[in-house]
């Protein structure tokens, strides 16, 4: 419960037992005022004297009183005067009612005042709670602004130094690049030299090679003319492509022949003529052996 809440069950409270205290006060009057005991009226007998008749004398003298008449029978008459005890008790009753409502109000207006003060009291933390709360606010607004201003210079420094390094790597990878074409451009400059080179070596060592083969097949053919039995049906232009494989030592393992104007047995004389010329000269390169090797026979006397 709130402290307005207590206060306005505080001030209920207080009203029901002023009420109660002034309900129960009229009662009791009434009680009493119902439950008083009944006087009878006594009648004075009494002779009226003029005042003027006195002055000048001391006192007048006291009448005699007289017996008291029988009561009269009983009439029925207004409510009797209340007693002297009565009318106190009755005013101090009056009294104690409005010191109880004058209290009752004061208490009343006290408690207003209070309700009053708590709600300017309410009003005025209400104010300094909103205050605050837009304070803080705008504190974390701020501090939220210049957060996001912050992480924005630090991307943005990120970024920029992102920008940077790829720059760089950039840089150092075209320079890597280049260096290596360089190197890459310098190294096939010394290959191709290096090939040229070995192919003006190639063609110096095929050039001695045919030279050696063009002598050593000069040889054999001169070695196979001379094992030659020339046949009958010979031509003068004779002319055949003889086809030979050696194995090492020269020895002649297989003949045959290719194009040949000659006839069936200048053909076989051929043939026998490779076979008894075996072994031929070695070759100048060992992997000819096991290789055919061509030549022409032609001789042109015989």
């Amino acid at each position: 419960m709130t402290e307005p809440a207590r206060d306005r069950w505080l001030s209920i409270g207080m009203s029901v037992l002023l009420h109660g205290t002034i309900i129960g006060l009229l009662a009791y009057g009434w009680w009493r005022y119902d439950h008083r005991p009944i006087t009878p009226s006594v009648s004075i007998d009494a002779t009226v004297v003029d005042a003027h008749s006195l002055k000048g004398i001391g006192l007048a003298p006291k009448p005699a009183p007289k017996p008291p008449a029988p009561p009269p029978a009983s009439v029925p008459q207004g409510p009797p005067a209340p007693s002297p005890q009565e009318q106190v008790l009755r005013q101090q009753a009056a009294a104690a009612e409005r010191q109880r409502l004058a209290a009752a109000q004061a208490e009343q207006q006290r408690l207003k005042q209070q309700r009053a003060t708590q709600a300017k009291a309410l009003a005025a933390a209400k104010a300094q709670a909103q205050a605050k709360a837009e304070a803080n606010a705008q504190a974390k607004a701020k501090a939220l602004a210049e957060a996001k201003a912050e992480a924005k210079r630090r991307a943005e420094a990120r970024q920029r130094a992102e920008a940077r390094r790829r720059r760089e790597a950039a840089k150092k990878l075209a320079e890597a690049r280049k260096l290596a074409a360089q190197r890459a451009a310098k190294a096939r400059a010394a290959r191709i030299r290096q090939l040229q080179r070995m192919l003006q070596e190639d063609a110096q060592s095929n050039q001695q090679m045919h030279a050696a083969v063009g002598g050593w097949i000069t040889e054999v053919t001169q070695r196979v003319e001379a094992a030659w039995i020339k046949p009958p049906t010979a031509r003068s232009n004779l002319s055949c492509t003889i086809r030979v494989v050696l194995v090492p030592g020269g020895a002649v393992s297989s003949v045959s022949l290719g194009e040949c104007n000659g006839d069936e047995a200048v053909r076989e004389s051929i043939e026998a003529a490779v076979y008894r010329a075996s072994p031929l000269p070695p070759p100048p390169d060992p992997d000819l052996y096991h290789q055919q090797i061509n030549f022409v026979f032609a001789p042109h006397s015989n």
